[in-house]
């Protein structure tokens, strides 16, 4: 059995679980195996039923209750406590059976990917699995090339701290204007017309760029929106490559082997 795990991981605000949700349909209006699992501790609310649920185990609001915590040192303990439950999420998701299994992770970004506890969490679950994550930022704040600038080293961040092959993503371009959507393609597209925007802010010195310019080049942002279905055939492409093992998947491990 082929389990492929993808965690959707992004900021705030980012758009994840209607981005899980809505990749979900649309890899069930393809006719490919998929099921949703919410590694989200804290939500109160959520459009879909994923067929895992953490809050079964752990649940923010009643840890605040039951150790009189604020809401950021209750989502802290709360992923903590998840690793108490680890054995049953992990045979949860195996009797989920084979294809795409989407892991839409905490709201608090920061909280699930810098912690010992996602991490450990991540890696526990991909020990006999194949594993990739989606890195979602926000097409809307992109205001000008430092704030594309900003989102990329998020998802830098992301992918050197996980270790996992990784499709970087951008979603809400249906709330842009055509203008603005235009100028993000063209910025996404190509490095060296990105580096002369950046450039020309004067704030950002070259060296700064030239750090993430080979992520830029090997994981160039996907356009996509989740309300209206662009983009999700790249991403699938993508993602497939990396299930599948093949060129997309050995490309994008090029960079934590360091080769």
């Amino acid at each position: 059995m082929r389990q492929f795990l993808v965690y959707i991981v992004g900021p705030a605000g980012a758009g994840k679980s209607s981005f899980t949700e809505a990749f979900r349909d649309w890899l069930k209006s393809q006719e490919t195996p998929v099921s949703c699992v919410n590694l989200d501790p804290a939500v109160e609310n959520l459009n879909y039923d994923p067929e895992v649920d953490v809050r079964e185990y752990v649940f923010t609001r009643e840890i605040m209750d039951k150790y009189s915590l604020g809401p950021n040192g209750a989502i802290i303990a709360s992923m903590d406590l998840l690793l108490e439950h680890l054995a049953r999420i992990d045979s949860k998701i195996e009797e989920l059976g084979e294809g795409y299994v989407l892991i839409d992770t905490p709201g608090q970004m920061e909280i699930f990917a810098f912690r010992k506890s996602g991490k450990y969490l991540v890696e526990a679950l991909c020990r006999e699995r194949r594993c990739a994550t989606v890195f979602l930022g926000d097409s809307v704040i992109v205001d000008r090339p430092g704030d594309l600038l900003s989102q990329l080293m998020m998802a830098a961040s992301i992918y050197y701290r996980f270790s996992l092959p990784m499709t970087t993503v951008l979603n809400k371009i249906d709330l842009l204007s055509p203008p603005e959507r235009e100028r993000l393609e063209r910025w996404v597209s190509s490095p060296e017309t990105f580096e002369e925007a950046v450039m020309a802010e004067k704030f950002f010195t070259r060296n700064m760029f030239i750090s993430i310019k080979d992520f830029l080049e090997t994981l160039p942002p996907i356009l996509v929106s989740s309300k209206k279905f662009i983009g999700f055939e790249e991403v699938y492409v993508h993602l497939h490559g990396i299930y599948m093992g093949g060129e997309d998947f050995e490309r994008t491990t090029s960079l934590v082997e360091g080769e």
